[in-house]
């Protein structure tokens, strides 16, 4: 859309070259820190009230918990090695796509859009940072349909049906905790400024597609179909070029060798 692309050239100077990996691996750093301040992610979630209190670097830094206060286990350090691999490829992909600036603004849209959010309505939900990495996996499954990941290390599954998996269990979620809907819309609503548009078009196009290739196969058909059909031995023109017709009174055709 025009619109958007101006906003990108305007915004163009908050362009951040691997925004995601640096989330990813200070999200680590947190993590792993936990092991000496099991709290931290605590100190660091979004808490408005706390904020107000003059804990301003909560606004901040409330991506960077995803796992609240996981504990650090070895099911736990395997899960997030993984996640960041995927965070990675995440990152590489969309930004050969889309570029750098569209990225760092979906980010960033999405992370504003979660902090507006808990500030207006007054929502106090731990780990609402994890919907930022959500959000982009879904822009990852749309865009990359066909990309395979290896559940379990053996079974393969294309990361387009891990997506879809999430979002229901992110509607899920949202029926058990309604007030979580006001921070899944503003997650998501970059994927609805950049991707549902590409979507929309993308079904007219096959559809536009569709159409053409079926009147395509039925000029072919008519086309096949002979115009001329002989009474009496039944051939027609595209048995031989070189055969005459003739209609007679009574409507019926002849070729020239079998005329009555």
């Amino acid at each position: 859309m025009r619109w958007l692309e101006r906003i990108e050239r305007r915004f163009e100077w908050l362009a951040f070259p691997g925004l995601f990996k640096y989330m990813m691996i200070l999200s680590v750093l947190v993590y792993i820190c936990q092991v000496v301040q099991p709290t931290l992610a605590t100190m660091l979630d979004f808490d408005r009230t706390k904020i107000l209190q003059g804990q301003v670097w909560r606004i901040f830094t409330f991506p960077l918990a995803p796992l609240g206060n996981y504990p650090f286990t070895p099911i736990g350090v395997l899960l997030l090695f993984f996640a960041v691999r995927i965070g990675f490829m995440i990152n590489d992909s969309l930004e050969e796509i889309w570029g750098v600036t569209r990225l760092t603004l979906y980010t960033l849209l999405a992370w504003a859009g979660i902090a507006l959010s808990h500030f207006v309505f007054r929502i106090h939900m731990p780990m609402s940072g994890a919907l930022i990495y959500t959000s982009l996996f879904f822009a990852f499954a749309t865009c990359f349909p066909r990309v395979q990941f290896m559940m379990f290390f053996v079974i393969p599954m294309e990361v387009r049906w891990l997506g879809w998996i999430g979002a229901g269990l992110l509607v899920f979620a949202c029926f058990g905790t309604p007030a979580m809907l006001l921070l899944v819309v503003p997650a998501l609503l970059p994927y609805a400024l950049w991707l549902l548009p590409d979507i929309a078009r993308g079904r007219k196009v096959l559809a536009d597609a569709a159409v053409r290739r079926r009147k395509f196969q039925v000029a072919q058909k008519d086309e096949r179909e002979p115009f001329h059909h002989c009474e009496t031995c039944g051939r027609t023109e595209h048995d031989s070029p070189d055969l005459e017709f003739r209609v007679l009174p009574d409507g019926k055709e002849y070729c020239t060798e079998h005329l009555p």
